[in-house]
């Protein structure tokens, strides 16, 4: 099953699969599957929504599997799984959904792995839920008729997508033409910002800090007017900003204030500086990378929301002041920068540092609370040179904790190769075979069978080509999943058989790896008073937490993420 949903980071963004509530119910009550499912045919209920509206809470979906649900019925056909892209497009290629190629590839096999549940096809509210693209379609055809005489089920429906002699009978309103028409969806799409832009219109997105979002009772239209309570928490950052005060201590003085951001939350370094850098408080906005310009004036197009001016202090040569010092290049908003500042900034940016993001921060921050945020590492540089490169808590409201990354590296480094060393020396590995093995191999032999008839002259190329092409497809996508599953494979079998010469020749991001199904976490406390920040390492100082149990690690290694 798959489930990328964090609960730590909750996003209305996600994709996962589970078993169908029903059967899950049997299930749990000692029943089992046949008894469940009888003479019905397997089906999984895909649901898909592009855009959810609805706070994460994802009620579209469940609307689509209820309905799946009932039609699926009326063929004789029984949900068994559920599969959801929640917030994510059909319609763009560099949009992966990860439930709906998990869908495919489990129709492939015939089965859902984890859980064994047998599967010959899906059911659908509609066909544009599940695929938009030719690609997409492609791949479900390809799954369906691999599986052999797969079933898809749009609405109340039953479609055939390939008939007995491979011939197309149901397709994306032909491939060329679902592409052709995806395009004349985006350029209508690019063309209808550029107008508004050029008409000085509101900005069509979520609400910005500083102005009210849009209502339907009373009506109003989102960013357009300003929000009086925010407003002087935004003129309030931008004059700091002009006034030379760094992005750190803004965030630091606005987040004391109690201040949250438009979507309620904490305001953060890159928060701060998004809301300052955009040329929204001052009238402007910018068009394919620059600030939109009236070609006979050449002064900057002024929108018609609220924005401010002499009145409240904040003008526009103040934002352009601001901007000659900000280096990041999307926030830039097309003022030119000094590029060689920005390499430099880069080169620092590259480095990497072996517990840089495991590190926590112990020291109690603004707010009387344990900071426990994260150290980065960071290169040495003017007279501190000397000491080396070092780790820092880089949270806005904390003084912050600081460490010098060789002591921490060797230290922590120690424990870690020793815990290792005791819990996993004498482990074994164990490998769990690739479920598609036979599969791929069979397919292989079918591709070869027909290349020889065809050279034998049983055979005619014209009547074999698009098996080919499709055996082909679906080949490649068995080699990679075998591939895929041997770097999981690899992944979860680490710490197993463990010795030090697989410490020696790991690259640090594996390193890393390893380290984050070691250690819970690694708190970092503030030196004591009365004691120097340049006395020597004191390890005491670092608390680190252990996974609880090395059974439990070696069975399902936990992962502690630096992201």
């Amino acid at each position: 099953m798959i489930d990328t949903r964090n609960p730590a980071r909750p996003s209305k963004t996600f994709s996962r699969s589970y078993v169908a509530p029903s059967l899950q119910a049997w299930l749990d009550e000692g029943g089992r599957l046949g008894g469940w499912l009888g003479r019905r045919t397997p089906v999984i209920s895909y649901a898909r929504i592009s855009a959810d509206r609805l706070n994460g809470d994802a009620v579209g979906l469940g609307r689509q599997h209820k309905n799946n649900t009932r039609n699926a019925e009326l063929h004789g056909c029984a949900v068994v799984l559920h599969y959801e892209d929640n917030n994510l497009s059909a319609a763009k290629r560099d949009v992966l959904r990860p439930a709906f190629r998990q869908m495919c590839t489990d129709i492939t096999h015939g089965r859902e792995e984890e859980s064994g549940i047998p599967v010959r096809g899906c059911v659908v509210v509609e066909k544009e839920r599940v695929y938009r693209l030719p690609r997409d379609f492609v791949a479900l055809q390809d799954a369906l008729i691999v599986v052999g005489g797969g079933v898809f089920i749009e609405d109340t429906a039953l479609l055939d997508l390939v008939s007995d002699d491979g011939t197309i009978v149901f397709g994306p309103a032909t491939s060329n033409l679902g592409e052709a028409e995806v395009r004349k969806i985006r350029k209508r799409t690019v063309r209808n910002a550029a107008d508004r832009a050029e008409e000085g219109r509101t900005y069509g997105a979520p609400r910005r800090f500083g102005w009210l979002g849009a209502s339907k009772d009373p009506y109003r239209v989102g960013n357009k007017y300003r929000n009086e309570e925010e407003w002087p928490y935004l003129t309030h950052m931008i004059k700091l900003r002009h006034a030379g005060r760094s992005w750190r201590s803004i965030t630091g003085e606005i987040n004391r204030k109690r201040v949250l951001t438009a979507r309620g939350g904490a305001w953060t370094e890159q928060g701060v500086k998004g809301i300052v850098t955009n040329p929204a408080w001052w009238g402007g906005r910018v068009l394919n990378g620059e600030i939109l310009m009236n070609a006979e004036t050449g002064e900057p197009v002024i929108g018609e929301w609220d924005h401010a001016g002499e009145s409240d202090g904040c003008t526009y040569e103040m934002w352009r002041s601001i901007m000659a010092g900000v280096q990041a290049n999307r926030l830039h908003r097309g003022m030119k920068k000094n590029g060689t500042s920005r390499s430099a900034a880069e080169g620092l940016r590259s480095r990497g540092y072996l517990f840089s993001g495991y590190l926590r921060c112990g020291r109690l921050n603004d707010f009387d609370e344990i900071c426990y945020s994260k150290l980065s590492g960071n290169k040495s540089t003017g007279k501190n040179a000397k000491y080396g490169d070092y780790y820092r808590c880089g949270d806005p409201n904390c003084k912050g904790v600081g460490r010098r990354v060789a002591p921490v590296d060797k230290h922590l480094e120690g424990l870690a190769l020793a815990y290792l060393e005791k819990n996993f020396a004498d482990s074994e590995v164990k490998v769990i075979p690739w479920r598609g093995k036979v599969k791929l191999a069979s397919l292989r032999k079918q591709r070869k069978d027909i290349k020889d008839s065809v050279a034998s002259g049983t055979t005619e190329w014209g009547d074999v080509h698009d098996i080919l092409t499709r055996l082909a497809r679906t080949i490649e996508a068995l080699e990679q999943e075998e591939r895929d599953h041997i770097t999981s494979e690899s992944r979860r079998n680490m710490l197993h058989g463990w010795s030090p010469a697989k410490w020696e020749g790991m690259e640090l991001s594996e390193q890393r790896a390893v380290l984050g199904q070691v250690f819970t976490s690694i708190v970092v406390l503030p030196v004591p008073a009365g004691v120097s920040d340049k006395a020597p390492f004191d390890p005491a100082l670092l608390k680190v937490t252990w996974r609880k149990a090395a059974n439990e690690l070696a069975q399902d290694p936990p992962r502690l993420t630096s992201d």
